[in-house]
């Protein structure tokens, strides 16, 4: 396991264990995210929460979007421009 997996695991336990409130609209849109210290990036879905983008300490790279494969090419754009380390 990389870190790249333990930070996407360390974003799923803090949705999972977000109280949401019964009257919340919750809807889930692909990001970019970007570790500041290391530079990595990944992509994830991120839910939205009440109007707001719920993660953890993690830097937005780019989103929302709503697929994966445009999350991945701003990824990969990032990536080429060296703003994101390459894995």
């Amino acid at each position: 396991m990389n870190q790249k997996h333990l930070f996407a695991g360390a974003l799923i336990a803090s949705l999972l264990t977000t109280d949401v409130p019964t009257s919340a609209q919750v809807q889930a849109n692909w990001f970019v995210l970007r570790n500041h210290v290391v530079g990595n990036c990944w992509t994830a879905t991120l839910a939205r929460l009440d109007g707001q983008y719920t993660n953890t300490f993690e830097q937005k790279a780019g989103g929302p979007y709503d697929t994966e494969e445009q999350a991945l090419d701003r990824l990969k754009a990032l990536s080429d421009e060296g703003t994101c380390n390459r894995d």
